[in-house]
């Protein structure tokens, strides 16, 4: 009963929260000294929420020759497209750290303890280096070739796809696989294991059937870092592949339209709030039954 009330009491907090910040631009201001300007701040607040009422009237300065679109037009243009390439890197990196950890089980101690130090080594580079990298290569291998395998700048209103969903899925990838190889080597060292092997079942099929089966209980809880991880990646990804998508909308609108950047946010909330909270009672009772199955 009382997580019924909470539910709603955190979704109106974090949306109030949000519509504090979005008038966050006007309250401070400078005149010799850097000064909090109340004030202005009330009157950018009241203003947002005249224009939320009427969101008709917002219009947002966008694309070339930095014309004026309705909210409505600019949203729909960029908002799937950037959660289309949010998405497929999601996807990518789900099956790429699946993929890698159980191969990696599979290894030797030895080989397995240096894939461990090239894990760690690509999890301290930034995320600007991985993409410029991949733009250095296509570059290099264009002038060796005289083949130009993927774009790597989108111009005017061209959408690329393939090479930021790939570089967008790396690091969230490398963190999920460092996640997954911790989770299976505590796994592996429980008695079922051990009553696997002494039943005959080989490695390959008590990592993947029994360890991985355990861990994936474990995948949620590490699913809200790794959104706000793709998320903050997915800006960086469309300045550096001159994307014109929702993140780049929101970080214009951040200072020119406080209704606009405001909405824009709770289009990335909201549905992401409802998914986590499905998932988050689904895995509760479906744990709590488990308990009581063992009892």
């Amino acid at each position: 009963m009382k997580r019924v009330f909470e539910i709603p009491f955190h979704f109106l907090v974090v949306v109030l929260g949000l519509y504090l910040l979005s008038g966050i631009g006007s309250l401070l201001a400078y005149d010799t000294e850097l000064l909090i300007n109340l004030a202005a701040y009330g009157h950018r607040l009241q203003q947002t929420w005249i224009d939320i009422m009427h969101p008709s009237s917002i219009y947002i300065y966008w694309g070339e020759g930095n014309k004026q679109y309705s909210i409505t037009e600019v949203f729909s243009k960029t908002y799937f497209y950037s959660f289309l390439i949010l998405f497929s890197s999601f996807f990518l990196a789900v099956c790429l750290s699946v993929l890698f950890s159980y191969s990696l089980m599979l290894l030797p101690r030895k080989a397995y303890r240096f894939s461990t130090k090239i894990i760690n080594g690509l999890d301290a580079l930034p995320d600007v280096f991985i993409v410029v990298l991949f733009q250095l290569f296509i570059i290099w291998l264009f002038k060796k070739t005289n083949l130009l395998v993927f774009d790597i700048y989108a111009l005017g209103e061209e959408r690329i796809y393939f090479l930021p969903i790939l570089c967008l899925s790396v690091i969230p990838a490398v963190f999920l696989l460092k996640q997954f190889l911790f989770q299976l080597k505590e796994e592996e060292n429980k008695p079922y294991v051990e009553f696997s092997y002494s039943k005959g079942f080989r490695r390959a099929y008590t990592v993947w059937h029994h360890l991985f089966r355990n861990v994936w209980v474990h995948f949620f809880f590490h699913l809200k870092p790794i959104f706000l991880l793709m998320l903050s990646n997915l800006l960086i990804i469309e300045l550096l592949f001159n994307i014109n998508g929702f993140m780049q909308v929101l970080l214009r609108t951040a200072t020119s339209s406080p209704a606009a950047f405001f909405l824009g946010m709770l289009l990335i909330f909201v549905p992401f709030f409802i998914v986590f909270t499905i998932g988050s009672n689904i895995l509760s009772k479906w744990l709590k039954g488990g308990e009581q199955n063992s009892e």
